[in-house]
C-alpha cells in the first residue's frame, strides 16, 4: 500500500491508462534509477507554470519567462504530479530519454514514465529550458 500522496498519482496513472512505474527508493539512495527531471513551480503574471527540467542542468529564466508570456518569474509552492490547474512546460532534453523519472508524492518515491507519457499525462508543451551549470 502505497502513502496517500503516493496513491493519488497511482490512482490517476490508471485512471489514464497510463503505463509508469513507480518505486519507492531504497533507504540511503536519493536519486532514481535513470535520468530525472526536476519540477519548478513559477509565479507567472497571475498564474502558475511548472517546467521539468533535467536534474543536472540550470534552468534558464529567461527562456521559460519568453515562453510562457512573463513579464517575471516568481518562485511558488511546488504542485504535485500530475500538475493540475497549471501550465506546464518539459525541456526538450529529456525527450530523448526512454524513462523520466518525477518525484511522486513523496521525496522517497519516484515516477519512470516514457517521455510521451509524461507529455500526454500533464498536457504538456516543449521548449528548451535548461543549459549546461
Amino acid at each position: 500500500m502505497w502513502p496517500e500522496p503516493v496513491e493519488r498519482i497511482a490512482s490517476f496513472l490508471r485512471a489514464s491508462h497510463a503505463h509508469g512505474r513507480l518505486e519507492e527508493l531504497a533507504p540511503g539512495v536519493d536519486s532514481p534509477p535513470g535520468p530525472s527531471a526536476r519540477a519548478r513551480a513559477f509565479e507567472c503574471d497571475g498564474r502558475v507554470v511548472v517546467v521539468l527540467a533535467p536534474a543536472d542542468r540550470a534552468l534558464d529564466h529567461g527562456r521559460l519567462a519568453r515562453r510562457a508570456g512573463c513579464g517575471e518569474l516568481r518562485a511558488a509552492a511546488p504542485h504535485a504530479f500530475p500538475y493540475q490547474g497549471t501550465r506546464v512546460y518539459v525541456d526538450r532534453a529529456l525527450l530523448s530519454v526512454r524513462t523520466v523519472w518525477v518525484e511522486a508524492g513523496s521525496p522517497r518515491h519516484v515516477l519512470g514514465l516514457a517521455p510521451r507519457q509524461l507529455l500526454r499525462l500533464t498536457r504538456a508543451e516543449t521548449g528548451v529550458f535548461s543549459r549546461d551549470e
